[in-house]
């Protein structure tokens, strides 16, 4: 697998990747925060996984568990993670749960997450209260997430911050490192739910003190849904009891005829049965495609995408609800105005222009292969329809 990448995308290179896309045929496609289309590549590995199945099914068997090793390094490289600290998870719900139900938490005690969070990292958090643990909320002050207002919300009885890389609401990308170092300071476990980042925004869970991350791959990895990674710090497995447990969990897993109760001792024993191999392969079919071109290309492209929807949305007097500051923000830009946006989507939707709303704003998500052209034309249908309105 090559996971080198160049150094950037010139305009060769993203027309060369365009028919990959083959979405880009029949709309303009503005919606990666929410679920994205997959490559040719990815179909052609589910056409390769699904060919195998049909004529040599279990012959086939020691080439496929290769496959998903092969995915795990991969997944693994694109955090900064060790292999064995990876686990293949559904999605991003399941690797939140796989901590709710797994810590030993005790009475009294408290998470932090953001009161705008999507709902998969609030519900979780929320079942705690069954246990007598209170989920204290980050309170909507404006378009970014304050450090202090994370500071004092930590007290002595609080177990753990959950945090979204980059918020699906306006797309505000939090400074990891600091608030890692902050959680560290306090003797807290961090989580963070990276699925509107992994895949545009280069991350290391060892430089930012991640303990526990996960993210789908539908998103910004460009993968089909219900394949995810989940990650868990190597000195914390431990004390991650399994919720599901299955005969994978387990060391001596292919040992049918002699039971033995030892659990892996490491992310692998939340793996508790047989693997959706086709989804692995799949995503990792996608993220070859991501680093074959590189996460940095990959961030600068989308990034100046992002400036451009920006200038386009101050031209006429929209509300940028997402930082200007590249440092701030991942793949995601919102903006409001003198419109509804729930309608002005489903009207650019009739157009062939998909796009989202979230929090009272347009919600514009570019990955790396569309081009300036599309974002133009954005507008233009954007300026036709609040026209007519």
């Amino acid at each position: 697998m090559n996971i080198k990448g160049h150094s950037g995308l010139d305009a060769p290179a993203i027309e060369n990747y365009r028919k990959e896309f083959p979405i880009v045929e029949s709309c303009i496609y503005l919606d990666h925060a929410g679920v994205a289309p997959v490559s040719l590549r990815v179909i052609a590995e589910v056409d390769r996984f699904l060919g195998e199945a049909a004529s040599s099914a279990v012959m086939s068997y020691e080439h496929w568990m290769d496959n998903v090793e092969s995915v795990r390094g991969l997944s693994a490289k694109l955090i900064g993670a060790d292999k064995d600290e990876i686990a293949f998870i559904k999605n991003t719900s399941h690797g939140i749960s796989i901590v709710t139900s797994g810590l030993d938490w005790r009475e009294g005690e408290n998470v932090v997450v953001f009161e705008k969070e999507f709902p998969s990292n609030i519900y979780p958090w929320l079942d705690l209260k069954r246990k007598g643990v209170d989920a204290r909320f980050i309170p909507y002050k404006g378009d970014r997430i304050e450090l202090d207002d994370i500071k004092s919300l930590i007290d002595k009885r609080t177990r753990l911050v959950s945090m979204s890389s980059v918020q699906s609401l306006n797309g505000f990308r939090i400074n990891l490192g600091e608030l890692g170092e902050l959680c560290r300071s306090k003797g807290v476990l961090l989580f963070v739910d990276a699925i509107q980042s992994i895949g545009v925004i280069p991350m290391d869970v060892k430089d930012c003190g991640a303990d526990f991350l996960a993210a789908d791959g539908h998103k910004w990895m460009l993968a089909p849904e219900g394949t995810g990674i989940f990650y868990c710090r190597k000195d914390l497995v431990p004390e991650l009891n399994p919720s599901l447990i299955g005969w994978k969990s387990v060391k001596r897993e292919y040992d049918y005829e002699n039971l033995d109760f030892s659990l892996k001792d490491n992310a692998l024993r939340f793996e508790e049965g047989s693997y959706n191999v086709m989804g692995i392969r799949a995503l990792g079919a996608a993220l070859e495609l991501l680093f074959e071109i590189g996460i940095d290309g990959i961030r600068d492209r989308v990034h100046e995408l992002g400036d451009l929807i920006m200038d386009e949305a101050e031209k006429r007097g929209f509300r940028v609800r997402t930082p200007g500051d590249r440092n701030e923000r991942g793949g995601i830009v919102s903006f409001s105005g003198d419109f509804d946006p729930l309608a002005l989507k489903k009207k650019l939707r009739e157009s062939n222009f998909i796009v989202n709303n979230r929090g009272g704003a347009l919600r514009i998500a570019p990955h790396f292969y569309n081009i300036k052209d599309e974002i133009f034309r954005l507008f233009l249908e954007i300026d036709g329809s609040l026209s007519k309105s």
